[in-house]
C-alpha cells in the first residue's frame, strides 16, 4: 500500500518540478499585450475607448495574468470589473489565459479634463498553474490620445468676439491701401469721390467705386496666461483661446497663439504662429490640450513678441495691476483687449478696483 502512495507522489513532485521549469523557461514565450486608444482624440465630457489585446500563442495557461499601466485621473473609466485603481493613476486589469487565446477587452472611459495622454509600457504579472510563483516583465507600448478643450457658448464669447472683430475692422478702414484693388460696389453717402471708377459708372449708369483692399495684416496675437491659482478659471481661459480661434479662423483671420505656460510634448514654452484658415482648427485644439500650467511661470507678455499693428488679445484670470501695464507697455500707441475670466458674482466692487488704462479694454466673464 505504502509503495503505490510513494510511486504516485514521486510522479506528482516530478509533474510539479516539469512544469515548474517550463513556466519558468516558456511562459513569456508567445505571450504578447497591446494597449491602443480606438481614437486619436476626443472633446472634453464626451466618451472614448480603450482596448487591450492579449494573445497566448503557447499551450500553456496562464490562470492569473495581470496587465498594468499608468493612467491619468483626468479619464474615467466607466467599470472596474476585474480591475483596480491605485489612487486613480495607474491601472490593473486581471485575465485568465488560456493555451492559444486571444483576448480582446473595450473599456470606456469619460474625458473628464483635456490634456494629452500616452501610454509606454505595459506591466505583465502572471502566475504558474498551481499560483506558487509569481513572473514579472514589462512591453513597450506606444499610443497617445487628446482630450481637446470645449468651447464656451455662444452667448458668453459674442462680447469678447465682437469687440475683436470691431477692432479688426476699424483698422482695415483706415489702412485702405489705393494701389490695392479689391472689386467694385454701389457708391454710398461718405465715399471719397476720389475713389469713383468713372469707366465703369459710365458702363453700368449708376455710381461705382473702388474697394480697396487694406495693408494691414488681418492678424491677431492671442495669450493665455498659464500662472497657476485657479485651475478652474485656467481652464476656461483655454476654452476661451479655443473659442476665439475657432471663430477667428472662420472669418480668415490669421492667428499667432502664445502662453508661458509650458507644451507637455516638448517641454517648451508654449506657442503656435502663422496659423491661417479654418483647416488648421484641429492643429490648435490638440496644441490647447498640450498646454500645462504652472508655478512661478515668466509674466506671460514678456513670451510675446512686438505686436506692430496687430491686435493683441490677453487672456488672465489675474487682476493684478502688473499684468494690465504689461499689456499696455506692449501694445504701446495700439490697442489691447485683456480678457479676465472671473467666478460667479464678482462684484463692481472688485471689477472697480483692477487698475485701467486708455489703450487697453477689459472685459470681464462669469463662469
Amino acid at each position: 500500500m505504502l509503495i503505490p502512495i510513494l510511486i504516485t507522489a514521486g510522479v506528482l513532485l516530478l509533474l510539479f518540478t516539469l512544469l515548474r521549469w517550463l513556466y519558468d523557461r516558456f511562459w513569456e514565450r508567445g505571450l504578447s499585450c497591446r494597449i491602443s486608444f480606438m481614437g486619436e482624440y476626443a472633446v472634453e465630457d464626451e466618451t472614448s475607448d480603450l482596448s487591450e489585446v492579449i494573445v497566448n500563442r503557447k499551450l500553456l495557461p496562464l490562470p492569473v495574468l495581470e496587465i498594468s499601466f499608468h493612467m491619468d485621473r483626468r479619464l474615467h473609466f466607466s467599470s472596474e470589473e476585474n480591475s483596480s485603481l491605485s489612487d486613480q493613476t495607474y491601472r490593473r486589469d486581471v485575465f485568465t489565459a488560456g493555451p492559444r487565446q486571444k483576448i480582446t477587452r473595450t473599456l470606456p472611459f469619460k474625458c473628464a479634463g483635456r490634456g494629452y495622454f500616452r501610454i509606454n509600457e505595459a506591466g505583465l504579472t502572471a502566475q504558474d498553474l498551481f499560483l506558487t510563483r509569481k513572473y514579472v516583465s514589462h512591453m513597450p507600448q506606444n499610443t497617445e490620445f487628446y482630450v481637446l478643450p470645449r468651447t464656451v457658448p455662444a452667448h458668453q464669447i459674442q462680447i469678447p468676439y465682437a469687440r475683436i472683430m470691431g477692432e479688426v475692422l476699424s483698422r482695415r478702414r483706415v489702412c485702405d491701401d489705393p494701389f490695392e484693388f479689391g472689386g467694385l460696389r454701389e457708391y454710398s453717402r461718405g465715399d471719397p469721390m476720389k475713389y469713383i471708377n468713372w469707366k465703369a459708372t459710365a458702363r453700368a449708369g449708376r455710381l461705382l467705386i473702388n474697394i480697396h483692399e487694406s495693408t494691414l495684416s488681418q492678424r491677431v496675437i492671442i495669450a493665455v496666461d498659464m500662472e497657476r491659482g485657479s485651475d478652474f478659471l485656467n481652464e476656461y481661459a483655454v476654452r476661451i483661446c479655443c473659442t476665439l480661434s475657432e471663430r477667428l479662423l472662420s472669418e480668415g483671420i490669421e492667428l499667432d497663439l502664445y502662453s508661458n505656460g509650458t507644451d507637455i510634448q516638448t517641454g517648451e514654452p508654449w506657442r503656435m504662429e502663422g496659423v491661417s484658415g479654418s483647416g488648421s482648427l484641429l492643429a490648435v485644439k490638440k496644441k490647447l490640450a498640450c498646454l500645462q500650467s504652472g508655478q512661478g511661470l515668466a509674466p506671460v507678455c514678456s513670451r510675446l513678441p512686438a505686436p506692430g499693428d496687430d491686435l493683441v488679445v490677453l487672456i488672465s484670470r489675474s487682476q493684478r495691476d502688473d499684468i494690465g501695464r504689461d499689456l499696455s507697455e506692449l501694445v504701446g500707441r495700439s490697442r489691447g483687449l485683456r480678457v479676465i475670466p472671473c467666478s460667479l458674482g464678482t462684484t463692481e466692487e472688485q471689477r472697480e478696483k483692477v487698475l485701467l488704462f486708455k489703450n487697453t479694454d477689459t472685459i470681464w466673464m462669469e463662469f
